[in-house]
């Protein structure tokens, strides 16, 4: 499709339009302040002050969405600058700052400014993945094709469209709060009025740049390499998600851990699957549903555009990644494994834990039908498992809980009924409302209707305030007072597996708890109360409010979806409270892990100081 000029127009209007409504919002209260100025200080004083207010907050305001701190610079004298420079002269003569590798299987040209839009430093970033799938001529395709922004100048207006719609597409994502003051509502409620309208419009755009880029690539000699290239990429993903679903069951219910040698493992996977999953993948490619995100043409638009047949890949000799760092490629790829390992860690060990809990509870409940229906479609994600789920729910329509586990595994299936068995489980059940909601919202999230995602975001929003009033003051004055009700046997050696790995934590206890009553309704609440080490500096996923989230999630993973979860985390320093120790001893099965340190002794009370 070609972007007229009356379209590349009015985008850039649409642009200014959302950009000048967000500078506004932003700087209401630079302004605001600036008045108030004005009354205790001379006029160029005033002035003075306001200026440099708007100064700091249109600096403060300007995110940038390409986040390469984890990326890793690659020294000029390496074989890959050797690659690049070649193709900069045959794409356009760009000359590039900065190449560095990350993590993702991904490539991507961008531009990085300096204060007020001052300065532009041109960056390539390469995936490391790229390297070990792809031939070194895939990988030169792909390098191609990214030099081709820089030198069809897309990155002009291309850096600051991506800027907005990044910006804006965060708001358009945020689920409104109570806590939100008016600048922030109103920021929420204009991205949810506009922005999916000038999101459809700048990715028709980037569809445009892309076919650009391609051209540059075909120009460099390079175009059956770039859909191979494209083919092998596209091929890998469909993999991971399709043909290798009981792998990935496996691995994770044998650990909590991924294994040390995953990406290897993953990519000899990925050829011996290759031959059987080439059709089905051209298949799903072709009918990918459009998404309101989509910045990148459908694999067999962009095949044609170029003219070039699209074929069975070849995986044959040594892999780009070999080529372009002959010296140090094996310590290369170990690191980028350890690196995988480590930001995958903590979805990885909540569906561990998961898996094992479905798997306890069928084995401990044989003649549960709905269990064992449950259990099997997750452990085994087979097409067959999963139509016997369905049959199930034929026969027990009114139950929320089978409702609600087929409508997670359809979506996770890529089946649009899903959805129709989730509202059916929160219809059934409203306490299932948040997980359910939570669960559709994704999915539409993922979709090009904007009504869809707007509604979704709206309903997850109104449940969770709803399921947040169920969650009193008095609630923690009752955890320390009242008789607790402990975790059933299995999901309690399930939890104390995974806080006892957890060195930061000394000391966890969940007890049980009926909510008060509303309209009707009420919650069994499990609160989690756990001590941790809070020296130091803590990595970010130790920190507190992180590590109160994964105490969440974890004991999310062993209850049900119709329960809630409310969290306490403790401090070394900090005391127990007296009362809550004696309640709690008085209930032995509440103590998921005993702390190891002395409590309440040689505290120092800050504020008594």
């Amino acid at each position: 499709m070609q972007f007229s000029t009356f379209q590349k127009l009015k985008l850039i209007v649409l642009c200014f339009f959302v950009e000048a409504i967000y500078y506004i919002l932003a700087l209401v209260p630079a302004v605001a302040l600036t008045l108030l100025c004005s009354i205790f200080y001379a006029p160029s004083t005033s002035l003075l002050i306001g200026a440099t207010l708007f100064l700091v907050v249109v600096w403060a305001i300007q995110p940038d969405p390409v986040d390469d701190r984890d990326a890793i610079e690659v020294a000029p004298e390496s074989v890959l600058h050797q690659w690049v420079h070649a193709l900069s002269a045959a794409v356009g003569g760009t000359r590039i700052h900065r190449i560095v590798l990350t993590d993702e299987l991904n490539a991507s040209a961008h531009v990085s400014t300096g204060f007020m839009g001052l300065g532009a430093q041109r960056t390539l970033s390469i995936g490391l993945p790229l390297l070990q799938c792809l031939s070194s001529n895939e990988v030169k395709a792909i390098v191609a094709h990214e030099l081709g922004h820089f030198s069809r100048q897309h990155n002009r207006a291309g850096q600051w469209i991506y800027r907005v719609r990044y910006k804006w597409g965060i708001f358009l994502l945020a689920r409104r709060s109570d806590e939100d003051g008016a600048i922030q509502s109103l920021q929420k409620l204009v991205a949810r009025w506009f922005i999916p309208y000038f999101l459809r419009q700048s990715s028709a755009w980037s569809h445009q740049c892309e076919y650009e880029a391609d051209e540059c690539a075909q120009r460099a000699g390079l175009a059956d390499s770039l859909i191979d290239a494209l083919v092998k990429i596209e091929l890998q993903q469909h993999i991971e998600q399709h043909a290798m679903q009981q792998d990935w069951v496996q691995w994770k219910l044998e650990s909590d851990t991924p294994p040390g040698d995953i990406l290897e493992t993953v990519h000899r996977k990925v050829q011996l699957h290759a031959a059987q999953s080439f059709t089905p993948m051209l298949a799903v490619a072709a009918a990918r549903p459009a998404s309101l995100y989509d910045t990148h043409p459908l694999l067999q638009q962009r095949a044609s555009q170029l003219g070039v047949a699209i074929k069975p890949p070849q995986w044959y000799g040594a892999c780009a990644g070999a080529e372009a760092f002959p010296d140090d490629w094996p310590a290369r790829l170990h690191a980028h494994q350890a690196a995988w390992i480590y930001k995958h860690q903590h979805g990885w060990c909540f569906a561990h834990y998961r898996l094992r809990w479905l798997q306890a509870q069928a084995g401990t409940n044989p003649a549960d039908l709905a269990l064992q229906a449950v259990a099997t479609a997750s452990l085994s994600t087979s097409a067959e498992a999963l139509d016997a789920l369905r049959a199930l729910v034929a026969e027990h329509p009114g139950d929320a809980y089978l409702n609600y586990e087929l409508g997670r595994a359809l979506l996770d299936a890529e089946h649009e009924d899903g959805i129709a068995y989730l509202q059916a489980a929160v219809r059934l059940n409203k306490k299932m409302a948040v997980p359910a909601l939570q669960r559709i919202s994704e999915h539409h999230l993922g979709r090009d209707c904007a009504r869809d995602i707007e509604r979704s975001i709206r309903m997850l929003d109104a449940a969770t305030r709803w399921t947040d009033a169920f969650i009193d003051e008095d609630l923690w004055s009752r955890f320390a007072n009242e008789p607790l009700e402990p975790l059933p046997a299995a999901a309690r050696g399930l939890f104390r597996d995974a806080v006892i790995g957890n060195h930061r934590i000394d000391g966890c206890w969940v007890g049980s708890l009926q909510s008060r009553e509303i309209d009707g309704h009420r919650f069994r609440i499990n609160l989690v109360v756990f001590r941790m080490d809070g020296s130091g500096e803590p990595a970010h996923h130790h920190a507190e409010d992180a590590m109160r989230n994964h105490m969440a999630r974890m004991l999310e993973t062993v209850t049900r979806p119709d329960e809630l979860a409310c969290v306490k985390a403790v401090f070394y320093t900090e005391p127990l409270n007296p009362r809550l120790l004696h309640n709690i001893s008085q209930h032995p099965d509440v103590c998921i892990a005993p702390p190891r340190g002395p409590v309440n002794q040689d505290l120092i009370r800050i504020d008594a100081l």
